[in-house]
Formats: C-alpha cells, structure tokens, sequence
C-alpha cells in the first residue's frame, strides 16, 4: 500500500537522521523487491516491468537514501519486460552498453547480483564473475545462483558494459519451475539459492531499441569500461539500485 510504504520509508530516514554524528552507521532495514541499474546523468534507472507493475508507490534505494520514483517508460510489448524509472537520486555513474548488438557466441563469465546481497558483499572488488552465459540459448540466458530481488539486475561482462538485465528464473527442464526474480520470500537457510540455475536476462539490443524510442538517454561503447583486473561487482555496486514496490 502507498501509505505503509510511505511511512516505513519515512521511518528509516528518520531512524538514519537520528544516528550521532561520527557513530557507527545503522545496519540496512529496507531492502527492494527488484533491483535497477543507472543510465544517465538524470539518474534514470532501468528495471523488469513486471517488478513496477500494479505498484502504488515506487521507490529508489541507494547508499542509504530513499526517494518516490515514476515510470518514464514502461513496455507495452508483452515479450519485453523492461521499464525506466526517475527519481531525485542522481548516480555517480551510468551504464555503458556495448555498440554491437550480436550475442556471445561462446560461454563467457559475466557477473549479475540482486541489489541487496550486492550491497552487502564484502569482497566484491575481487570478484571478476558470478555466472556463466549459455551460447545457442534464445536470446540471453545465464547459469547464475541469482536471489530473490535480482530482476533487473545488470548483466555485466569482464569489461564492465551492459549486456542485458535479468528479469526470471526459466525452466531448465521439462516440469522444473521458473518465475519471475522479485517479490519471491527469502530462501535464506535453505539452500535454493546455493546452486545456479538458468537465468534469463533482456538483452542489450532489445533494451536500446526500446530506450530509443522512448527518448531515454544511454551510453555505448566498443572500448571496455574496465581493465582486466578491475572488478565488474565493484561497478556492479555502484551502478546498481533498489526498487521497492509499495
């Protein structure tokens, strides 16, 4: 509901702004139901429609503030889930898609993470990748131990550019579940998400058409963003943010 989400967000601001100056920051107390990734100085931010959908409210989380977002744009195709959403939060960096639109065509490490679990990986800056593509798949498709919360996480390769964003779990065989990747309980303890599992992630080509015709700003690239021993889960983290669906 607007209401209890409003106020739950209004409670933790407060309950930051009540912290003693110098003291020890407050452990996270809101988390999104999906995650969204930075595209422009604006601070636009892409995510899973599906994750937006029938929301009262909508907010952004970053680096511990909260702000009320609005869909921009919002796929009226049924095959494409991807939607964009404004904010007052301004990034401090935006993704970087690659300029081809061709799929690897070989299994390729690439690193994709749900806000939440991402923000609290401590060792990310060593992290090259989390998850493997899947060559001849339709479209693209991941081995990934994603979580709940990890719709419209960005799918990022060892150069650091966006080549998709997730948005479910597919079946990996006949009678095997899939679903969407928000909104899910925790499994937590229970060993779900230990093991990866196939993923599957709009592709960058989908999205920049999309974001063209919709008139949203985006950067691409043929030059990787990153060197080969920096980490795309420390780029990952920066550009990444939470969606809470109220």
């Amino acid at each position: 509901m607007r209401g209890l989400a409003a106020t739950t967000c209004a409670a933790l601001v407060a309950h930051a702004a009540a912290q003693p100056a110098g003291g020890t920051p407050p452990a996270p107390v809101l988390e999104g139901n999906a995650s969204g990734v930075f595209l422009n100085d604006a601070g636009d931010v892409l995510t899973a429609r599906h994750a937006v959908t029938g929301c009262r409210s909508l907010f952004v989380l970053k680096d511990g503030r909260v702000a009320e977002a609005t869909v921009r744009a919002i796929s009226s195709q049924p095959e494409l889930d991807v939607a964009v959403l404004r904010s007052d939060i301004k990034p401090y960096l935006g993704a970087t898609f690659p300029r081809g639109e061709a799929l690897p065509t070989a299994t390729i490490s690439v690193f994709s993470e749900a806000h939440g679990p991402l923000q609290r990986m401590a060792d990310r800056s060593a992290v090259l990748g989390n998850a493997l593509t899947v060559p001849g798949a339709e479209g693209l498709q991941l081995l990934s131990g994603a979580k709940p919360g990890a719709s419209g996480s960005a799918v990022l390769d060892a150069g650091g550019l966006l080549l998709g964003v997730v948005v479910e779990r597919i079946a990996a065989a006949p009678g095997a579940s899939g679903g969407t990747l928000s909104r899910l309980p925790s499994l937590s303890g229970s060993g779900a998400a230990a093991g990866s599992t196939r993923v599957r992630a709009e592709t960058a080509a989908r999205i920049k058409h999309f974001l063209r015709d919709n008139g949203v700003a985006f950067s691409e690239s043929d030059t990787p963003q990153l060197g080969p021993q920096q980490s795309p889960a420390a780029r990952a983290a920066t550009l990444s943010v939470g969606v809470l669906c109220g």
